[in-house]
């Protein structure tokens, strides 16, 4: 497969061959059958998706049909498929939230279905394409990374369960991890997630000499349990709900005002606690948050013919940079492929439906309660665009984009992300220190 014939049919074939060779893509699409029809510019391929994986059959007829449709100009394509996609073409589904010129049309449940296949597809195409550029581009990524030496100890973590009120007033049995000493920091996870996410920081045997963190996994998510009687309503979160279940933790375990970092829906929920729930925070750390964040919900994340396991993971993974480290990114996906049924779109209900960032952002007073906002350039879910929208609100809140990362930073690029963080830190413990010291 030489990149220099691309998009030429020969090119096109190799592509092709290449992935009904490859173990992922052919677990991903088994059992999977259909017509597709893939436009690469002025050039149109009728493709025959089956358990032999995926072949060419010819240039369509003016007879023939399809069951889903991808199609997009060439100068699209070719940024999807670089070894090192600029932000927004890092994934198809990022192309079909940022570029209107994408289109994926037709069976959109059968497109659904293998959309683990190809979103591995691409990743086919870009590991064949010039694998020296993404070594260097890669390179140079970790060159930063090398700046900031860190040692990490899970040893550092230790886990607990306590019984907390939910928002039925009836208790929750919430898992919660310790590590550290210091400054209370309390890390709230992204929707459809848990507290896993912050392993990497948990164990930062550095911060640990400063911070004292507490990372919880909310009710229905990770090891937390959900209250008695859940199967009788289906699932799905409120603002108010989320922050009396965080003001809980933080008078009953942590026993003292924290700064809250949060990420995602985490990040929303950090921003609505300094607006609403000032009494329980020092400060925020919102990484990833938008003013608003529409759209994210779809009929898939809870389709009987979609395995949910599979999809909704692949449905994030697009959201992070394809050069951040591939055993993190995986992660990423491991840790949303064990959500529970309808948690992640329930948790959509608050983040997608109902956070309006502007509607409270005017509350924040940023002398009494701080407010870092940082987002990754790859996030096309929570761009920085957005993020700049939100820091326009609170006047005095401190933005920062992060370069080379997407939209799990403590997750996908542990490493690189503490390179932001740590001075962020730095200033909240000379903040928190001064706070501390008697007049």
């Amino acid at each position: 497969m030489n990149p220099e014939n691309f998009p030429q049919q020969k090119w096109l074939e190799g592509w092709l061959a290449l992935a009904s060779q490859d173990n992922e893509f052919r677990r991903a699409v088994q059992e999977l059958e259909g017509w597709i029809l893939l436009e690469l510019g002025e050039t149109r391929h009728l493709l025959r998706l089956n358990e032999e994986g995926l072949v060419r059959i010819r240039t369509p007829k003016a007879d023939d049909s399809w069951n889903f449709a991808l199609r997009a100009p060439l100068p699209t394509w070719e940024r999807l498929l670089r070894s090192d996609p600029p932000p927004g073409f890092q994934s198809l589904t990022a192309l079909r939230a940022t570029d209107p010129s994408f289109r994926w049309e037709g069976d959109m449940c059968l497109a659904a279905q293998a959309l683990q296949g190809f979103q591995r597809l691409v990743e086919i195409a870009r590991e064949s394409h010039t694998q020296s550029l993404r070594a260097k581009v890669a390179g140079a990524v970790q060159a930063k990374v090398e700046m900031s030496r860190v040692t990490r100890d899970p040893s550092l973590i230790t886990g607990h369960y306590v019984d907390l009120q939910w928002g039925n007033d009836l208790p929750s049995r919430v898992y919660y991890e310790v590590s550290g000493r210091g400054f209370p920091l309390v890390l709230l996870h992204t929707a459809g997630a848990d507290s896993r996410q912050y392993h990497e920081m948990l164990s930062d045997t550095e911060l640990a000499k400063d911070w004292r963190m507490f990372a919880f996994d909310l009710p229905f998510h990770g090891r937390s349990l959900p209250p008695d009687g859940w199967w009788r309503t289906p699932y799905g979160l409120t603002a108010e709900t989320y922050a009396r279940c965080c003001a809980t933790f933080i008078r009953q375990i942590v026993g003292e005002k924290p700064v809250v970092l949060g990420c995602s829906m985490g990040a929303a929920m950090a921003v609505y606690l300094a607006a609403r729930y000032r009494e329980h925070v020092q400060a925020i750390i919102a990484l990833e948050a938008p003013d608003r964040s529409p759209g994210r919900r779809n009929r898939f994340l809870t389709h009987p013919q979609v395995n949910q396991s599979v999809h909704n993971p692949s449905y994030v993974y697009g959201l992070m940079n394809p050069l951040s480290p591939e055993v993190h990114r995986r992660r990423a996906w491991w840790y949303y492929s064990q959500c529970a049924f309808g948690v992640y779109d329930g948790d959509l209900q608050f983040y997608s439906d109902e956070w309006d960032g502007p509607a409270v952002a005017g509350e924040i007073d940023t002398a009494e309660c701080p407010v870092f906002l940082l987002t990754g350039e790859y996030d096309y879910s929570s761009p920085p665009e957005a993020t700049r929208r939100l820091a326009v609100r609170i006047p005095g809140a401190d933005f920062r984009v992060m370069k080379d990362l997407g939209h799990f930073p403590m997750t996908e690029n542990p490493d690189l992300f503490r390179i932001h963080l740590l001075p962020v830190l730095q200033k909240l413990k000379s903040l928190m220190l001064r706070r501390s010291s008697p007049s």
